[in-house]
């Protein structure tokens, strides 16, 4: 996990293995892709009690290589386009962005019963008596 940088702000632990799988190929139509499946568990900050929580991968993709954006509307339909220039693509480029694709928007436990678990172990501070912050005023008042 620690090889996909563009993924590690979103997850709370680098920690863990991805299998991944990739096939290129040329398919009947002519159409050069880049398929492959992502498996494993990830870990996510719960954004209803911030603790960890385990998400588990279970990706496929397929990729239309291009060579420009200008043939995206010639791409056939199930591939996502991927652009390729002179510019080297990275392998662990390429799957950050389809782990970050397949991260939920706002991640939480399946079953609320595991957030609650440490909201009901919260114990708020003790009322304590503060002082007012205006009694020297009301001194002040009574003085005159």
């Amino acid at each position: 996990m620690a090889g996909l940088e563009r993924a590690l702000p979103a997850l709370m632990s680098d920690a863990g293995e991805l299998q991944v799988e990739l096939n290129f190929g040329k398919d009947l139509d002519g159409t050069r892709y880049l398929a492959g499946a992502i498996q494993g568990e990830i870990v996510l900050r719960c954004q209803r009690c911030l603790e960890g929580m385990a998400l588990a991968l279970d990706l496929g993709f397929r990729l239309g290589l291009l060579c420009d954006e200008s043939a995206v509307g010639t791409l056939a339909e199930g591939y996502e386009p991927l652009v390729v220039t002179a510019e080297p693509a990275y392998i662990a480029d390429i799957i950050s962005d389809e782990v970050l694709l397949a991260l939920p928007i706002v991640p939480l436990h399946k079953d609320s019963d595991e957030c609650h678990a440490h909201v009901k172990a919260y114990k708020p501070p003790q009322d304590e008596q503060r002082e007012n912050p205006f009694a020297v005023l009301a001194e002040l008042k009574h003085k005159q």
